[in-house]
């Protein structure tokens, strides 16, 4: 069962509050997606001033446009074909623009600063993975949002497996022992609690995430992680509401600070 089919069984049972449920989980997205608005709009930017250096050829030398007639005015008048030359000039700068744009081209598999990074994220979820198995083996929760938490736990243990394709032999393939050790005790007792401090890690792995996100040079990393950070803002809503938040303003908030792989240094 996923996140989705979770809360939606959770909606269906008698006195459910379906509205609040099916808000939580179609506004969970907003706090991730615009963490990664800066991230997207850099890369995009690069994108744009080739597209204006492009216009700004054409319209001062490309052939057919006012750069020729230009050109021919002046050029009878002074003797010197300014358009032309200005057309010529400003053409080869931009192809070599457009040649140097395409050099520098990020790739799609990582890079060996990538690798870091992924490591330290597959690590990550691992840890979640097991902090999460622990709340489970103690039956803390309900029927229903136990079988909630097991999705949530099963979309971590995903996570960490995407990440090990993609990195194949580098992959660690253990958990953060620090970290682990350090919240454990929050994964036992009181099912509210425990849930709340899911909800906290949760805001973590997403700001740890998105840090990431912001260093990864290879398309295909940065994809998978922030694919994967959307969905854990939408965990950190869901743990909120069994944790007894009622407000949607309290399921939505995220505080959670980036987690640095230098404070826990990757076996």
């Amino acid at each position: 069962m996923d996140i989705k089919e979770a809360a939606h069984r959770a909606a269906a049972q008698p006195g459910a509050d379906t509205t609040v449920r099916r808000r939580i989980l179609a506004a969970g997205l907003s706090g991730a997606a615009l963490s990664l608005l800066p991230w997207l709009g850099g890369r995009s930017g690069a994108g744009a001033a080739g597209q204006s250096t492009t216009a700004t050829s054409n319209a001062l030398g490309t052939p057919g446009t006012s750069g020729d007639a230009t050109g021919g005015t002046t050029g009878g008048a002074t003797g010197v074909p300014t358009g032309g030359a200005t057309g010529a000039t400003t053409g080869g700068t931009t192809a070599s623009s457009d040649a140097a744009t395409t050099a520098t081209a990020p790739p799609k598999r990582p890079t060996p600063e990538d690798m870091e990074l992924l490591k330290f994220a597959q690590q990550m979820e691992l840890t979640i993975r097991n902090l999460y198995d622990v709340a489970i083996n103690a039956k803390l929760f309900s029927d229903l949002d136990g079988e909630t938490v097991k999705a949530i736990r099963e979309a971590h243990e995903g996570y960490e497996q995407a990440i090990s394709g993609l990195i194949g032999r580098f992959a660690p393939n253990s958990q953060v022992d620090k970290l682990y050790e350090a919240m454990k005790a929050d994964f036992s007792g009181d099912a509210k609690k425990v849930a709340a401090k899911a909800a906290a890690l949760e805001d973590t792995a997403v700001a740890t995430h998105t840090d990431i996100v912001g260093k990864l040079i290879g398309i295909d990393a940065a994809a998978l992680i922030a694919s994967m950070l959307v969905v854990e803002a939408r965990h950190a809503s869901v743990l909120r509401h069994i944790g007894g938040a009622t407000k949607l303003a309290d399921q939505l908030v995220n505080d959670g600070s980036a987690l640095s792989p230098s404070d826990y240094p990757v076996k």
